[in-house]
């Protein structure tokens, strides 16, 4: 897995909570995500083995982080992904999990539905193009925050793998002000480098161009450690962004942030 810049299956998500959050999600709110946090991982997912055309993942972290910053506002979050590619190269897939980006606000869950094909550049390279649409389950927030995004990706083996993304509809809430259906564009380079033992040293970095919704662009980033053991591994990862983060969103800036994530790959 490389650098956390994105999802463990997309390479981009993105929703950064309006703090115009309803000022009473109640119980009945609370259960209905809890409610779909569990169907969600109790979803009946066919029989694969590790080299077939179905995989599925299971993650627990202490923050989520997007393009430097958080999601879940310093608070954990559990993550489910599943997906199926051919013998062709189409995949489908899903992916969710908890957002909560402003403390003491109403909560809600992130589902990312995407589809996309890979194919074989020559030798060890592979280029990809993905689809994602993000939609956000019992949000409370009066604007809609859900969006598209078409990403580039080419890599090469499991090594480096660089990412041009375009988002043509986002909506987000800053410091700034109010944008609705902006387009924003990244740039993303993440890196891995396999060690003994199971170990490796990974590392990212992005460039987001937010010119369209509040005039500015910014940096952000990762450094980390994995150990692998079978299908489980654990990951201590260290998270940067460039003072426009804390400009943009405060408190939710992943500047300096350390992040313990656990994981099964099925």
């Amino acid at each position: 897995m490389l650098a956390v810049l994105g999802t463990p299956t997309v390479n981009n998500l993105e929703s950064v909570q309006s703090p115009r959050l309803a000022s009473h999600p109640g119980i009945r709110r609370d259960a209905s995500r809890l409610i779909q946090i569990m169907v969600l991982a109790s979803m009946p997912l066919p029989a694969w083995s590790a080299d077939g055309p179905w995989s599925a993942s299971i993650d627990a972290t202490t923050d989520y982080i997007l393009r430097g910053v958080s999601q879940s506002y310093d608070r954990g979050a559990l993550q489910l992904g599943g997906r199926y590619q051919d013998q062709h190269g189409w995949f489908v897939g899903a992916w969710s999990s908890n957002v909560d980006p402003y403390p003491r606000g109403a909560s809600a869950v992130e589902l990312d539905l995407y589809t996309g094909i890979s194919r074989p550049l020559g030798g060890d390279f592979n280029a990809s193009i993905t689809y994602t649409h993000y939609q956000y389950l019992d949000d409370p927030r009066p604007a809609h925050y859900n969006y598209d995004e078409f990403a580039f990706s080419a890599s090469y083996l499991d090594r480096l793998v660089a990412t041009i993304s375009y988002q043509p509809d986002l909506t987000q809430y800053s410091k700034l002000g109010f944008a609705e259906r902006r387009a924003s564009l990244g740039y993303e380079l993440a890196g891995r480098w396999p060690l003994p033992m199971g170990l490796a040293i990974e590392g990212g970095a992005g460039y987001y161009d937010l010119q369209s919704l509040f005039g500015v662009s910014y940096w952000a980033g990762s450094t980390g450690v994995q150990y692998v053991y079978r299908r489980a591994s654990v990951e201590l990862t260290r998270f940067f962004a460039d003072s426009t983060v804390g400009r943009l969103y405060d408190g939710a800036s992943a500047n300096g942030t350390w992040v313990l994530t656990a994981a099964l790959r099925f």
